[in-house]
């Protein structure tokens, strides 16, 4: 009689994607600095101070949303609940 011997593979446990997630945020967020940084350079050299204090506050908006966006979310979310009177 013959025996068959059956080996046990363990398989890569499926994730859930959060660790892609957060690499590609980081990436993503680490571009759109970079593009604010080179925007904001720009209008510095050319004197456009509104334009640089605006692309600085929009480059703070999208940093802290990539890289603490529950936090964001909950600041938005009290704000809205407030304008709409939920709150």
């Amino acid at each position: 009689m013959h025996h068959i011997t059956t080996h046990a593979t363990q398989l890569a446990a499926l994730t859930d994607g959060s660790d892609l997630k957060a690499w590609i945020l980081a990436v993503v967020g680490n571009l759109f600095a970079a593009f604010f940084a080179i925007r904001a350079f720009g209008h510095f050299i050319k004197k456009d101070w509104g334009e640089m204090v605006t692309m600085c506050v929009a480059a703070v908006l999208v940093a802290a949303t990539v890289w603490d966006s529950a936090a964001v979310l909950s600041v938005l979310s009290g704000i809205w609940g407030k304008v709409s009177g939920a709150a």
